[in-house]
């Protein structure tokens, strides 16, 4: 035990005791700006219907300091989809919290909280009384596995995709991205002197808005034709 303690410190610390550290933070944080660029590209082609075209126009709306709406807008948006990844990967996160044995319980605290979070607010706000039972079932299942002998095939299988959660939540990010056709932003009925147009303002600028329609459609308002947004 003592050797494995030694063997880990002094990866943490490099050769020279603080090269090391600086490097592993590139390497964690690399990763997960690749996985969020995947998330942005998804999610744009999802709202505009996978067509090229319209895609190109809303991304053009984006800025720098929409990725945080653009994250949350997107599970707002999708609380089905949001409901059923959450049944499998919450009692994931528990169990690995539980009896992960190789030093991962503090990383799943966070998480897990906000999936905890997530799931009762889900409950209460569309009455899915069935969310916290099927995760219970799912967390029976993985309780069941876990409680097998080394080496049984049910555990090693629970033992492995537990072990790689992270990796799970971030390919459920994805999924999420993909199935989700609704835009980050409410839909709205704008009235304008040439007629209604229901749609979601992507973004406002100086005299005009940019609008995607529910049928998918890029267009783009005058802000002085615009009389009354709901």
């Amino acid at each position: 035990m003592r050797h494995n303690h030694d063997t880990v410190g002094d990866d943490s610390r490099g050769s020279s005791g603080t090269t090391a550290i600086p490097h592993r933070e590139f390497l964690s944080a690399a990763p997960a700006a690749a996985w969020a660029f995947a998330f942005l590209v998804l999610r744009i082609f999802a709202v505009s219907s996978y067509d090229w075209d319209t895609a190109f126009k809303v991304s053009a709306t984006l800025g720098i300091d929409d990725g945080l709406a653009l994250l949350f807008g997107s599970f707002m948006a999708g609380h089905l989809v949001v409901s059923i990844v959450i049944v499998f990967v919450l009692p994931l996160l528990v169990g690995t919290y539980l009896w992960d044995p190789d030093g991962h319980r503090p990383m799943v605290i966070l998480p897990a909280t906000v999936a905890s979070i997530t799931l009762i607010a889900l409950t209460v706000s569309f009455r899915g009384w069935w969310l916290p039972v099927a995760t219970l079932a799912v967390f029976a299942l993985v309780a069941l596995a876990r409680r097998q002998r080394p080496g049984n095939r049910a555990r090693r299988f629970v033992s492995g995709v537990a072990s790689r959660v992270g990796t799970l939540a971030a390919f459920a990010g994805l999924l999420i991205a993909m199935l989700i056709p609704t835009p980050w932003v409410p839909r709205e009925r704008i009235e304008t002197t040439d007629g209604v147009v229901v749609g979601y303002v992507l973004s406002v600028d100086p005299g005009y808005l940019n609008v995607l329609t529910v049928d998918r459609k890029f267009v783009i308002l005058i802000s002085s034709n615009v009389l009354s947004r709901d």
